[in-house]
C-alpha cells in the first residue's frame, strides 16, 4: 500500500474537466514531480487531495484512510500538508507567529510549539527575521515562510506547489538542497514545478498532466523521451 493513493479522480468546473480520471500514487520516501502546461489541472489536483475542493468522482486515501469528506484541517492533522502557488501568509503577523500557528497542528503546549517554530525557522534560514511582519518579507523569504508553516505541522507528506517560481538561480539551488534535506528527514514530497531542470533532478518519478488527464508516469529519463509529453509540454519549454 502506498502512502497516498488516488483513483479515477475527476473534477469539473461547468463544462471544463479540470481533472479527468487521474490515478496517482506516492510511496513513502519518494519525491514525485507533477508537470504539465498551464491549465493542465495540477493545482486543482493538489486542492482535491488536500481537501480544499470536493471531487466529483474518485477516491483519495492517505495512510490507508479515505480522505473523502474530510476538511483541510482534518487532513493536515493526519499528516498531509501543502503550500500554495500564491503564498498566503498572515500578513500582519510576524514570521514567528505564522510558523507558530502551524506548530499547533499537532502540538498543544505553548513551550513545545514555540520550540518547534524556532527550530523550523533556523533550518530554513528565517530565524533572524522572526520578528518581521510577513507582509514585509521578500518573495524569496515568503516562499521560505510558506514552506516553514507547512513543515511546522509535522507532515508525513508535503505537497509543494511551485515553490521555485520567482526565485533567482542561487535561491533555486538553495531550495533544491533544502527539499532534499527534508526528504532525508523522512518527509515524502509531491511537487508541482515548471523549473524543469530542478524537478527532473529532484524527482524519483514524474507525473505529467495535460488537459486534466495523466499522460505519463515514470522516471525523469523515461518521461523526457515520451513522444506525448514532448508534443504536449516539453516541446514548448525546452
Amino acid at each position: 500500500m502506498s502512502l497516498l493513493e488516488v483513483h479515477r479522480l475527476t473534477k469539473s468546473f461547468g463544462g471544463l474537466k479540470a481533472v479527468a480520471d487521474v490515478d496517482l500514487w506516492v510511496d513513502k520516501g519518494e519525491i514525485v514531480g507533477v508537470i504539465g502546461p498551464n491549465g493542465a489541472g495540477k493545482t486543482t489536483l493538489f486542492s482535491l487531495i488536500s481537501g480544499y475542493l470536493t471531487p466529483d468522482e474518485g477516491e483519495i486515501s492517505f495512510k490507508g484512510l479515505s480522505l473523502m469528506g474530510r476538511t483541510p484541517h482534518e487532513i493536515c492533522q493526519l499528516g498531509l500538508a501543502r503550500t500554495f502557488q500564491i503564498v498566503q501568509p498572515f500578513p500582519n503577523l510576524t514570521t514567528f507567529e505564522n510558523v507558530l500557528i502551524g506548530a499547533f497542528n499537532r502540538t498543544r503546549g505553548v513551550p513545545e510549539a514555540r520550540l518547534r517554530a524556532s527550530e523550523i525557522l533556523k533550518s530554513i534560514g528565517l530565524f533572524e527575521k522572526r520578528g518581521f511582519l510577513a507582509k514585509t518579507l521578500t518573495i524569496s523569504d515568503r516562499k521560505r515562510l510558506e514552506m516553514a508553516r507547512a513543515l511546522a505541522t509535522q507532515p508525513d507528506l508535503l505537497l509543494l506547489d511551485e515553490v521555485l517560481a520567482g526565485l533567482n538561480p542561487t535561491e533555486v539551488e538553495w531550495m533544491i538542497q533544502f527539499i532534499r534535506k527534508i526528504r532525508e528527514q523522512g518527509i515524502t514530497i509531491l511537487i508541482i514545478e515548471h523549473v524543469l531542470k530542478a524537478v527532473m533532478s529532484l524527482s524519483d518519478r514524474i507525473v505529467v498532466l495535460h488537459h486534466g488527464e495523466k499522460i505519463a508516469d515514470g522516471s525523469p529519463e523515461m518521461v523526457s523521451r515520451d513522444k506525448r509529453v514532448i508534443e504536449a509540454y516539453l516541446g514548448e519549454v525546452l
